[in-house]
């Protein structure tokens, strides 16, 4: 849900600087499937855990480092859009910090708790969450892991990683660079010709 708002306060920053919606439609992505697969992994996980599937549960790790794979191969086939680098490097930090802790996303109790997600920390203490752990003294990589509480008012308050405001500035970027490139083209070329003008 969280990229659902960083999508339409994406959308909504563009068309205050002039951009154009319909330019989104121009986006190319290839391998949207492989993100597709990627994305009903990890929400299966969370919705199948949590009625504690014998299969998810003994598998959800791998599935988890699966999926994450699956979105890197997904993101190199589209390394040329811009802000997708951006978007490869934070997957790549929350890949490292999820195998380092075997396959589970380590997540900061007192940022839980800030973020006003009691439930969520209950959850974790019992241990029924198979995507991620609370952090304790044998997390590995623990600056990387889920530890920046996004509080109320914030509409969706979450705990985040850096990797994920990479990925956040990324999908922005993204989506800032389609819908103004035009304008952008056009004011290149009034740029060149003033330069030409003056030389």
């Amino acid at each position: 849900m969280l990229y659902v708002y960083i999508i339409i306060i994406s959308i909504i920053i563009g068309l205050l600087r002039n951009g154009k919606l319909s330019s989104l439609s121009q986006i190319s992505l290839t391998k949207i499937e492989v993100i597709v697969l990627a994305c009903l992994i990890q929400a299966g996980l969370i919705f199948l855990g949590s009625r504690e599937i014998k299969f998810v549960l003994n598998y959800s790790s791998y599935m988890i480092i699966f999926s994450y794979i699956a979105l890197l191969i997904a993101v190199w086939y589209n390394l040329e859009l811009k802000g997708m680098k951006i978007i490869a490097l934070g997957i790549i930090l929350n890949f490292i910090v999820i195998v380092a802790n075997s396959g589970h996303m380590p997540v900061l109790l007192s940022s839980i708790y800030k973020a006003g997600l009691d439930d969520f920390a209950l959850l974790l203490k019992e241990g029924t969450y198979v995507t991620h752990t609370l952090i304790n003294e044998k997390t590995l990589f623990g600056f990387l892991a889920d530890v920046i509480p996004l509080s109320p008012p914030f509409p969706d308050p979450s705990v985040v990683s850096v990797g994920d405001f990479l990925m956040f500035y990324g999908v922005f970027s993204l989506i800032q660079n389609a819908m103004l490139k035009k304008e952008q083209f056009f004011d290149k070329k009034i740029e060149e010709q003033s330069e030409n003008q003056e030389t």
